[in-house]
């Protein structure tokens, strides 16, 4: 199915952004401490979006240092809660689910009709085989949300891998006009070695996205270079639920899982908004369970 073509006149002015350049502005203005920096861009998004401060650790937006500071925000202790463990897979985030269904012959659904190559997307032929007729979830994080990103699963990331990219907006629209958009776009892979196999995460940069940070890597470790970097980690075990990375802007998430693994919860559909820590996989007995932390 190709886009339609209003879809493509309102995204095709991306393609002569200059991308590198808005994002590292953005990043300058966002990392800011300077009052007059900071303030007019926190109450601005503040007034643009419905953002809950209720439920963050620090309520009090005078408090945050800097506007990314207040965008890449924690959760107080008790805003979410992990589904029960019959649940293999938990949502890692926030967000909107995208796309999720089966991988079959290496390709992932991006939109009605559009598909993308899986082991383009992981920058591995070896990983994609791994994932093979396996499943997979796309997880969008709008502006407003919370934007750190948690293991689904419990698991010891092993392999990373950074790979260079374009900066589209991973708008609906721009996934609906753009091929491969995911597999195009700048992303971090990582591969979680869990009790019941290998689990991919997939974190998506985008427009104005200044960077992934990883809880292994740091701060300094935002960006993936003018070449993919790839990474044996020596990482300690994550916990189900426990915080992986965080964009810095929101972005996308992706998660892989091999053919053995669960369904995905027979309840979720695509344009259905989830929580971090929300059943993703089926129960054991085939059932879903709804939402976690409400």
């Amino acid at each position: 199915m190709k886009p339609s073509l209003a879809d493509r006149i309102a995204v095709w002015p991306q393609y002569l952004l200059p991308q590198q350049l808005l994002t590292r502005i953005a990043w300058a203005l966002s990392s800011s401490e300077r009052a007059w920096v900071r303030k007019p861009l926190i109450g601005g998004f503040r007034r643009l979006f419905a953002v809950n401060l209720a439920e963050a650790a620090e309520p009090d937006p005078s408090r945050y240092r800097s506007f990314n500071a207040f965008f890449t925000r924690a959760l107080a202790d008790n805003a979410r809660r992990p589904a029960d463990p019959v649940h293999r897979l938990i949502s890692p985030c926030d967000g909107t689910t995208s796309q999720l269904g089966r991988i079959r012959d290496g390709q992932l659904i991006q939109a009605k009709g559009m598909h993308y190559d899986a082991a383009t997307l992981l920058g591995s032929p070896a990983w994609a085989e791994t994932f093979a007729d396996g499943r997979f979830i796309t997880i969008y994080l709008a502006p407003h949300d919370y934007h750190r990103v948690h293991a689904p699963i419990a698991g010891r990331p092993v392999e990373e891998v950074r790979i260079p990219g374009r900066l589209f907006s991973v708008s609906t629209r721009t996934s609906r006009a753009v091929p491969g958009l995911f597999a195009r776009n700048e992303r971090m892979a990582v591969i979680l070695d869990t009790a019941y196999g290998p689990v991919a995460v997939v974190m998506v940069a985008a427009l104005l996205v200044a960077g992934i940070e990883t809880v292994w890597g740091g701060p300094d470790d935002r960006r993936p270079g003018p070449q993919p970097r790839r990474r044996r980690l020596d990482a300690p075990t994550l916990a189900r639920g426990a915080e992986l990375g965080r964009f810095h802007w929101g972005s996308t998430v992706i998660v892989l899982t091999p053919a053995d693994f669960p369904d995905w919860d027979p309840d979720l559909q695509p344009g259905q908004k989830v929580l971090l820590g929300q059943a993703l996989s089926a129960s054991r007995d085939g059932q879903g369970e709804g939402r976690a932390g409400l």
